[in-house]
């Protein structure tokens, strides 16, 4: 399941060895059962995908095809796994964390609509009301800051290896990377699930929002964070 020689990062936890490098098509798999076995901690998850038990097939492709379109836009996606090498588990390069940055936010995605009109596993109407929430949150937090900014649009790593520095080294290649870019502020939306670490690692709360349809007691809170570019040693 290896993505190819890109090591950047290289650290043994017991008999594990993690690696965080770029991903490639050849970790689609992999990248896809982290994110069905991660993703559903996250409450927007359970919003937009409420079916996903029901059609684990469509939840399955759509999530895989989502995660290559990533793939596709270099230019527009910085794209990074975190792997385990552990020889007495039988642990090969295998991706258990990964993290997409937007280092383009001024460059529209390809795509990027989930599928909306093809999937089963979804509430269409939630996921229309959490999309906009998402928008009108970047545009009133993170607008102002123009393209001289890292976004960042995806963190998951499995449950299964949490606890391991996996999800905070795959944000601190936002700050290394904004430090070669001369200090762009970091940014990144979250559930108040991803608060938490999101704080821990120096980002700060400025701004809120709700997705949620019509009268309906159900929503999400959406976090926006940012955290202002400071130098550190790896």
């Amino acid at each position: 399941m290896g993505g190819g020689p890109y090591e950047l990062y290289r650290e043994r936890y017991g008999a594990e060895i993690l690696v965080m490098r770029k991903a490639t098509k050849n970790d689609l798999d992999a990248i896809t059962r982290v994110i069905q076995a991660g993703f559903p901690d996250d409450p927007g998850c359970n919003y937009k995908f409420p079916y996903r038990d029901k059609y684990p097939e469509d939840f399955w492709k759509y999530t895989r095809r989502q995660y290559e379109e990533y793939l596709e836009q270099p230019e527009k996606f910085a794209f990074n796994v975190v792997t385990v090498t552990n020889e007495e588990a039988g642990l090969d390069d295998l991706p258990i964390a990964i993290g997409v940055w937007d280092i383009a936010v001024h460059i529209k995605a390809k795509g990027g609509d989930l599928f909306i009109d093809e999937r089963r596993d979804g509430n269409r109407e939630h996921m229309k009301a959490y999309a906009a929430a998402m928008e009108r949150t970047f545009a009133k937090c993170f607008e102002s800051y123009g393209k001289e900014q890292l976004h960042l649009w995806m963190l998951v790593t499995h449950p299964d290896f949490r606890q391991r520095g996996a999800g905070t080294r795959l944000c601190d290649w936002g700050v290394d990377e904004s430090a070669r870019r001369g200090g762009w502020i970091l940014t990144v939306m979250a559930s108040p699930m991803g608060r938490k670490l999101y704080e821990e690692l120096g980002y700060v709360l400025v701004g809120t929002d709700t997705a949620r349809v019509g009268g309906e007691e159900e929503h999400v809170v959406i976090d926006a964070l940012e955290k202002p570019f400071s130098r550190h040693t790896i």
